[in-house]
């Protein structure tokens, strides 16, 4: 796997927005609106972003697949921060749920550890049929990862066929929340680098 460039940003956007049309935990930050494509968009290009910024954005060699993973030590720069929320906000989000949104992450955080780890932000596969080469090399690239940096690996999901396929591959609940009234369920998963 290799850093996403300048040039892979767009192909590396639309195999992310293309994943994740269906997730309930990423529909239930986007504002729910005529313009759900389009929010589902600035939703993943915010994370695309937030993840180059932080050395954690890798596509496969064959360009199927998108991993968005860095160390949890990483920062952005502060401008670069405000700049990419306040799209967030306006694009993908709206402004009447910011508080919301505000709480519901910081919820996340706060369930999650506060030693050194990688995030495992987003994963995005682009052919689900003959997606099993691109699959692997992620799956050997991100356990590679976490060995060599001696990190645990941490993530979140909301789909409870993700969570059979993450445990599969030796991640455990650690923890999970259910967001409230909407009834999303996330479970916070993590695997040992020793594995």
């Amino acid at each position: 796997m290799n850093e996403i460039s300048t040039k892979q940003h767009q192909k590396a956007l639309t195999i992310l927005s293309r994943a994740f049309t269906d997730n309930p935990g990423v529909l239930w930050v986007i504002k729910n609106d005529h313009k759900i494509p389009q929010r589902l968009l600035a939703l993943c290009d915010f994370c695309l972003c937030v993840a180059r910024e932080k050395n954690g954005a890798y596509i496969t060699s064959d360009e199927k697949g998108v991993a968005l993973l860095f160390g949890s030590n990483e920062k952005q720069n502060p401008i670069n921060w405000l700049v990419n929320y306040i799209r967030l906000g306006q694009y993908c989000i709206g402004w009447s749920r910011a508080w919301s949104m505000i709480q519901r992450e910081r919820e996340i955080v706060r369930r999650r550890t506060k030693t050194a780890h990688l995030y495992f932000w987003m994963l995005g596969i682009e052919d689900h049929t003959f997606g099993l080469n691109t699959i692997i090399e992620i799956r050997d690239f991100v356990f590679a990862l976490s060995k060599e940096r001696k990190l645990p690996i941490y993530a979140e999901t909301t789909m409870e066929k993700t969570l059979i396929l993450y445990k599969r591959y030796g991640f455990k609940v650690y923890d999970e929340w259910k967001t409230g009234k909407d009834g999303v369920t996330v479970y916070f998963i993590r695997r040992d680098w020793d594995l």
